[in-house]
């Protein structure tokens, strides 16, 4: 009796090729959607944004001494400082592909748009990682090389209500390390936790995790959003931000609010097809004083 093996059936078994396409994840970008957007003053041109500050020579209350007599007109002089954000770089995604390799792709793939909306989350991520990396600049810092505590929170609040930033236009940005193997893990921040003070208003600690929004809860009045980008270089860098504190422009040439360019085009002297994604953008420290770097250890588990 002849048995046929996988090898002698070869010939006649299929491979199938499935719909589906592995795709590269990225990050919620929740950061360009939180701070603040300068871009519609540079879609008709223009590179630089200038954006007057006030607020670091303030007005002082004056006693008129006397009833009746002048004020004193030389009493205030209220220095204008001039805070710019310059949109100074420009980055791409670019692939060809042959006209004759192009026409034998299975259509059903629909390679180039893919591509595009990859190129594009590239281009966008790197946007989120220039504004990440602005915590340089941040005036205050707490914490150390030392896992979340509820001290270190209570002094990035203090700093800010302090200088009096408006609790429902600031927001925590923590790295999803800190965020589940620190902080998910204090003993008050646990929904559990027996005190009449709701820390985590949202219910169960990352229950409520909105996936559009990465939005994680509420601490002590703050929204908390979590995100892989935040920067690590020893100790994650950790954010408490006032939305006035950051800011960017992405100089959009389709003005559709996308913040990139994609095209693509047939190349004929190459006898190819052409996909370009661009983004121009600039990024800036608009009030320095607006925001805390939390500083966290990487490694502990707590």
């Amino acid at each position: 009796m002849a048995i046929f093996t996988n090898a002698n059936l070869t010939a006649a078994i299929p491979q199938i090729w499935s719909d589906i396409i592995n795709e590269a994840k990225f990050p919620t970008f929740v950061l360009q959607n939180f701070v603040t957007d300068l871009s519609p003053y540079v879609q008709e041109g223009g590179r630089i944004v200038h954006v007057p500050n006030i607020f670091t020579n303030v007005f002082t209350a004056t006693t008129q001494a006397t009833q009746g007599t002048d004020v004193i007109l030389s009493a205030q002089n209220v220095a204008t400082v001039d805070t710019t954000l310059t949109v100074n770089t420009h980055q791409y995604v670019c692939w060809v592909v042959g006209d004759a390799d192009l026409a034998q792709l299975a259509t059903k793939y629909e390679l180039n748009h893919k591509y595009a909306t990859e190129a594009k989350k590239v281009l966008l991520q790197a946007l989120e990682d220039a504004l990440f990396g602005l915590y340089v600049s941040i005036t205050s810092s707490v914490g150390s090389a030392l896992p979340i505590s509820d001290l270190v929170c209570r002094q990035a609040l203090t700093i800010m209500d302090t200088a009096n930033f408006e609790a429902d236009e600031t927001a925590w940005f923590f790295h999803p390390v800190v965020y589940w193997n620190q902080l998910s893990g204090l003993a008050k921040f646990n929904p559990n936790y027996s005190s009449n003070f709701n820390v985590i208003a949202t219910g169960l600690l990352g229950a409520t995790g909105d996936s559009a929004t990465k939005k994680m809860g509420i601490l002590y009045g703050r929204v908390v959003f979590m995100s892989s980008r935040v920067i690590l270089s020893t100790t994650y860098k950790n954010l408490l931000l006032h939305k006035a504190a950051l800011g960017y422009a992405c100089q959009d040439p389709m003005d559709n609010g996308t913040k990139v360019r994609i095209q693509m085009w047939e190349e004929r002297r190459l006898l190819s097809f052409v996909g370009a994604v661009d983004i121009r953008y600039g990024v800036a420290v608009l009030r320095a004083d607006a925001g805390v770097v939390v500083l966290t250890d990487a490694t502990t588990v707590a």
